[in-house]
């Protein structure tokens, strides 16, 4: 311990001070005594004996391989008949904005067979297979139109089930009242 003492005199005593060293050799030596001091106090006493951990509960029996869901118990107070809650309007918004990009991702893979219809169309050496590309271009056509068709309706249903969700977000958190009514303004305004 004296080699310690000696060690840290010279290390501390070089860099900062006589008195900034016996502090801090004082502070070693008074944490060595707190972490000694209950080995010290229990020396003649016999150890204290282990806890018993209390008895831990079998796992319970899996469920036979006909059961029901273990949500059975939710459900006890809602009669089998009645059909399930509506959807609210945040999950009706997203399953539309997910509806609208299907129906574009449609669109440009019917975009892809038009423009490789077109060039079949160009390739084709006689007037049978030209009638026969011509007629797949038409139809191809058709079910385009009807695709912008479907594309324009689910945009617009997209857009009213996302005003309808941020009108229920906003009814359910209702902006938080303020105190005064208007704000003071001008230069004699000052926060304190």
């Amino acid at each position: 311990m004296a080699k310690h003492r000696e060690l840290a005199q010279i290390v501390y005593a070089t860099t900062s001070g006589r008195t900034s060293a016996s502090k801090i050799w004082r502070t070693v030596v008074v944490a060595g005594a707190m972490l000694g001091a209950p080995l010290t106090a229990s020396a003649g006493e016999a150890p204290p004996p282990a806890k018993k951990e209390a008895a831990t509960k079998p796992a319970p029996p899996p469920p036979p391989p006909n059961a029901k869901p273990a949500d059975t118990a939710l459900k006890a107070d809602v009669p089998p008949d009645s059909p399930p809650p509506p959807p609210d309007k945040a999950t009706v918004a997203k399953l539309a904005k997910t509806i609208v990009k299907t129906l574009e991702s449609e669109m440009k893979d019917l975009d892809k067979k038009i423009a490789a219809t077109n060039k079949e169309l160009k390739a084709a050496k006689d007037q049978a297979a030209k009638d026969n590309v011509n007629a797949t271009l038409t139809e191809q056509k058709k079910q385009k139109d009807e695709l912008k068709a479907k594309i324009t309706q689910a945009k617009a249903d997209s857009k009213k089930a996302d005003a309808e969700a941020k009108a229920e977000a906003k009814a359910k958190n209702p902006p938080r009242p303020r105190a005064q009514e208007t704000r003071p303004m001008g230069r004699g305004f000052i926060l304190s």
